[in-house]
């Protein structure tokens, strides 16, 4: 049985909105199929679509009540974890709270500190369009992060709440590195020299997040992964040795985005199929490397970053 972490994905707002379970259910992610692996981690972000964004931060503490109320109804399955140790004690499948995109906080920096207390430990700056923080990579802007922005990433930094730039546009993206007091992270993005979609991030990227001890998720959504319209496990390779060749295989996690995608790869149409993708990636690069991309990368990171 494989352990492995995966630093994203769309599950709570998939079961929040079309009323169904976490433990079986027709979308990527359910408990039923998590449970086929040794002790996962699964980060679960929340993410909200445009409908909701005049009642954001209503709405987002719905969908985390809504979480909460679906780990304790399964809890000889699963549990909520805040940090290191929780994931590090457990033998159940662990799931961590992210937020993805700051409409949620609204126009309320102590909204961070409230998110925080409830457990989030990782936070998307924006989904595709501009909010109070700064500019999704969608949007083409070529504007920095805003005021607001700014004061968001101090008080983060300094609650430890990790910074995700998954999504960020590249103005913001340099904003956030000159002024960041601790590492952040890309939760679900790929190298724009494979694949050049502007969700994708450019070497000198790779390497900033690097030089701030940072990790990477590999994203699995085709768009991507490849210009071609249809992905193989072969294009995810590509990104794993582009990106461990740049920056060290070290640095490389998974962030598949299950159930915020409309497509997969071949061969990777949910989570009960990474385990093809590992033994895989265990006969081309062996067992050390598969360890770190599939859990000890990340584990490393929450040891150091995520202590409570």
């Amino acid at each position: 049985m494989y352990n492995f972490v995966d630093l994203h994905c769309d599950t709570i707002t998939a079961t929040y909105e079309r009323k169904q379970e976490f433990f079986k259910n027709n979308l990527h992610i359910d408990i039923e199929r998590l449970n086929k692996y040794n002790k996962p981690t699964q980060i679960f972000a929340i993410w909200l679509a445009k409908k909701y964004y005049k009642d954001a931060f209503n709405i987002t503490n719905k969908m985390i009540d809504f979480f909460e109320e679906q780990v304790n109804k399964n809890n000889q399955f699963i549990k909520k974890v805040k940090c290191f140790n929780d994931i590090n004690s457990n033998s159940k499948i662990n799931a961590m709270l992210s937020i993805e995109g700051g409409e949620s906080i609204e126009d309320n920096l102590d909204n961070i500190q409230h998110f925080y207390n409830k457990g989030v430990r990782i936070f998307t700056l924006c989904w595709n369009y501009e909010n109070n923080i700064g500019f999704g990579a969608f949007t083409k802007s070529t504007e920095g992060l805003k005021p607001f922005g700014r004061e968001a990433i101090k008080i983060m930094n300094d609650i430890n709440m990790v910074i995700d730039v998954s999504h960020l546009n590249e103005a913001g993206f340099w904003d956030l590195y000159k002024m960041a007091k601790k590492p952040f992270i890309a939760t679900h993005s790929n190298s724009y020299t494979i694949c050049n979609h502007y969700r994708n991030l450019k070497d000198e990227q790779l390497k900033a997040i690097k030089e701030c001890e940072g990790i990477v998720g590999i994203n699995l959504y085709p768009k991507f992964l490849t210009n071609n319209n249809i992905a193989t496990e072969e294009d995810i390779f590509k990104h794993i040795e582009y990106i461990g060749n740049l920056i060290g295989y070290d640095k490389i996690c998974l962030g598949g985005d299950f159930d915020g995608i409309e497509e997969t790869p071949k061969n990777l149409e949910d989570v009960s199929k990474y385990e093809n993708l590992f033994d895989k990636i265990e006969k081309i690069y062996g067992k050390d490397i598969l360890e770190k991309i599939t859990y000890k990368n990340f584990y490393n990171f929450c040891e150091k970053n995520i202590k409570n």
